[in-house]
């Protein structure tokens, strides 16, 4: 089961000094929880949805690992588990990358509010 989409964004997100942005990596992947070593933050074990703005060119891929919020990206949490499941990594990845392209959009326009009740919908759904 594919667990991550690349979809285009409908407007390219500038940066300084590199390529625009002109997809959206959207990964479901299991993270386990603890304290975020650069924020200091806690942060819950479970499957997340990691939505990425890159730039591919052939076999690279860039990104902005420094910035505001919209160039850099971030992550949803869809379901808290204790350890590693690849069934539900599959299923939350079968419940969310339908609405990929919806949620790029929504994403290119930066209503971030928007792409976090759209995909709570989905999974409550």
């Amino acid at each position: 089961m594919e667990t991550k989409k690349y979809v285009a964004l409908k407007t390219q997100i500038k940066r300084a000094g590199g390529e625009p942005l002109d997809e959206l990596k959207i990964n479901i992947d299991y993270q386990k929880g603890g304290i975020n070593y650069f924020s200091g933050n806690y942060s819950d074990s479970g499957v997340f949805v990691y939505l990425t703005p890159v730039h591919r060119n052939g076999i690279c891929t860039s990104c902005s690992m420094l910035g505001q919020q919209h160039e850099c990206g971030y992550k949803i949490l869809l379901k808290q588990i204790n350890r590693k499941s690849q069934k539900q990594i599959n299923l939350m990845a079968e419940k969310v990358l339908p609405y990929a392209q919806q949620i790029a959009d929504l994403y290119s326009d930066c209503k971030h509010q928007d792409v976090y009740n759209l995909i709570r919908s989905i999974i409550n759904s």
